[in-house]
Parts: structure tokens; C-alpha cells; sequence
């Protein structure tokens, strides 16, 4: 059974793949989807932080996240427009929180010129439940995106735009030469470009023309019945997102493989986070316990463009910590290599830069 045609076959449904079937459909391109559920899917496990001053990139990239950060507002009404979703966003600034004194003066020392440090003082002024710690540096323009309402949001323009067909059908493998990709219920189908957009199973496909050195990381997260902060705040391994009324705890890092259930020593190492941040949450009764498979590239960056022998396969994955940042911004460009052009800002995220390549 042979399927349809489109300018590209989207592999993969999540985040990256919606918003560069999106980005493509405003140039004029048609998409074809193929995506089935899988159990650890990022996009909704994640907690929507857009942490481009904390984490920790590379010079070459550290800009580009900058970017992504600041391209969320004007994205974001835009999708409402389409939508009639409107997707919260908070750009109140992330907090890099010290226990010790020593932390204190290593945050310091690190800090980008952008940063500004709290002291003790400054800081149980601003979030008097982190009374008691020595201080913190604020990343002004950092933020947090609640991941779940943009999905929601770029679900129904999805499904609303009429040069994006979602197919769902498990793929089995693709085809580079002849530019198709064979699914098991749903026959083969063909594009002008195949964009590999699967998330954590990127490495796993088969049919592709070099090895993807993406692997799954599981993340559990939790949701306590608490409010204690209003800042989204890094500290004691972990982090804390406020949400609505109750705050999200994450995330543990482990190399299990694709299982993606919650465990029991998951939950007691979010509890142990939260109580080192702050005491009272030790008593804060747990609304929902999840867990997610982050996409984790060699490096922990994304890969993003062609593939430089096999110019029609487009890179959109090993997003690692980072697809809610990056996702919107990349597709973006993602969408001009589709029509030609080679922005540049792709450089430092190509699959063949050395960071990618394993030791020998």
C-alpha cells in the first residue's frame, strides 16, 4: 500500500515537528506528519522552563538561545491569534540558588555580565521562603512557557491547517535516496524532504544514512499543592516551576533506557530537592508524579539542518534538555533551509561538529 506525497515527511509529532510542519505550511510548503503516541514523549512531560541564561552552552551557541528565548512573545501571540489559546508565559527571571557559602561565591564568579546577584537580604525580600540562604543570582530575562498549553495551542492550528496531513502510524523505517519513509499500517509515503523530528527514538531509526547520537534520559518530575515561591528557581540539583496554584518539582537523570514509569527513588529524590530548597515542602502533599524521556544528544545540544551528504533529510532533534527553547526559534530556520537559504545561526548545531563524534 503506498500513501500521499508532500514537499516533506515530518517524522515525529512532538514539539519540533508541529512547529516546523507549521514554519513550513507559512511558506507555502505542505507537511505530512507520521507519528504514533509513545509513552515518554517530551513535549507535555517537560516543565517549559526557557533557561537560555543558565544553562550551560557553548559560546557559539549561548547566543542562539538568547534568541530562542526572546522569540517566544511575538511566537506566542501569534499562535493565539490562530488558536484563540492563550499560552502563559512568565518572564520574571530564573533564580540560581546558593546553600552555601561557597556556592555563593562560585555563582558570583561565573556570573554573565546580565545577571544580577541577590544577597541574603535581597533575596528573602523578593521570595521569602528561600529566608536563610545566602543568596541568589537573577537571570532577568529567563522565563518559564506552560509546555502543556502550547502543545494545546499548536495541536488545534495544526489540526486546523490545511497543508499539514497528521498520519498516526508507527514508522519503520526511511528511505533517504527516494526521499519516503514506511510505516506498518499506513503504507509508504514520500516527500521533497524528510525532517527526523523524533525525539528521544531519533537515534533508533532505521534507514538512516549516519549513526544519530541521541539516546533517551528519563526525567521524573512532580506537582506538589504548594505556592511558596513565584519565581522559577534552580537549586540542590533540581528545580522549582510555580504553576497556577501548585509548584512543579524536577527532575531526577537517569539512563534507563526507554522506560519511562515513575519509580519510588524517583520520587523520594524530587522530595529531597524541594526539602533542601525549601524545608516546609517536605510536608506538601504530591498532586501527580510523571516522568518524561529528554532527547539527549553526545554534547546535550541540539541538531539541527541538513545532513551534509543527503541535503533532502533535515535534522530537528537532540534537543536534550532544551526542546521547549529551541523548538520554535529552530523551526523557524528550519523552514528557510526548506526553501533554499542556509542561515547561518544552524552552524554551531550541525551533526557532523566534533562534539558529536564519539571517543575512539
Amino acid at each position: 500500500m503506498t500513501g500521499n506525497t508532500a514537499d516533506l515527511l515530518v517524522l515525529g509529532g512532538g514539539i519540533a515537528g508541529l512547529t516546523t510542519a507549521l514554519a513550513a505550511a507559512e511558506r507555502g510548503l505542505s507537511s505530512i506528519i507520521l507519528d504514533s503516541p509513545k509513552s515518554g514523549a517530551a513535549s507535555r512531560a517537560a516543565a517549559g522552563m526557557l533557561a537560555a541564561s543558565v544553562e550551560e552552552l557553548p559560546a557559539d551557541m549561548r547566543s542562539h538561545a538568547l534568541s530562542a528565548r526572546d522569540f517566544y512573545p511575538d511566537y506566542l501571540a501569534a499562535l493565539k491569534h490562530r488558536s484563540g489559546i492563550d499560552v502563559p508565559l512568565d518572564r520574571s527571571g530564573i533564580l540560581q540558588l546558593s546553600s552555601t557559602p561557597e556556592q555563593a561565591t562560585q555563582l558570583r564568579t561565573t556570573a554573565s555580565h546580565d545577571a544580577h546577584w541577590l544577597d541574603d537580604r535581597e533575596l528573602a525580600g523578593l521570595e521569602p521562603a528561600f529566608a536563610g540562604h545566602p543568596g541568589a543570582l537573577l537571570h532577568p530575562h529567563d522565563g518559564v512557557v506552560d509546555n502543556v498549553a502550547l502543545m494545546d495551542a499548536l495541536d488545534r492550528v495544526t489540526d486546523g491547517e490545511p497543508l499539514v496531513t497528521r498520519i498516526a502510524a508507527d514508522i519503520l523505517s526511511i528511505d533517504v535516496e527516494h526521499r519516503s519513509a514506511l510505516t506498518g499500517t499506513r503504507g509508504k509515503h514520500f516527500g521533497g524532504h524528510l525532517v527526523l523530528a523524533t525525539g528521544a527514538w531519533a537515534g533508533t531509526l532505521a534507514g538512516l544514512p549516519r549513526p544519530v547520537p541521541v539516546r533517551p534520559i528519563r526525567g521524573q518530575l512532580m506537582r506538589l499543592r504548594s505556592t511558596p515561591v513565584r519565581h522559577v528557581t534552580y537549586g540542590a540539583g533540581g528545580y522549582l516551576v510555580p504553576r497556577t496554584d501548585t509548584l512543579l518539582v524536577g527532575a531526577t537523570s537517569e539512563e534507563v533506557g526507554f522506560e519511562s514509569e515513575t519509580s519510588l527513588q524517583g520520587l523520594a529524590a524530587l522530595r529531597s530537592i524541594a526539602a533542601r530548597l525549601i524545608p516546609e515542602l517536605s510536608r506538601s502533599p504530591v498532586v501527580h508524579h510523571w516522568a518524561g524521556l529528554r532527547p539527549m544528544s553526545l554534547d546535550t545540544h541540539p541538531i539541527l539542518g541538513r545532513d551534509p551528504d543527503h541535503p533532502t533529510l533535515i535534522y530537528a532533534c537532540g534537543y536534550s534538555r532544551n526542546g521547549i527553547l529551541f523548538a520554535p526559534w529552530a523551526a523557524s530556520l528550519l523552514a528557510e533551509v526548506l526553501t533554499g537559504n542556509t542561515p547561518q545561526a544552524l552552524a554551531p548545531f550541525r551533526v557532523l561538529r566534533p562534539e558529536l563524534s564519539p571517543p575512539s
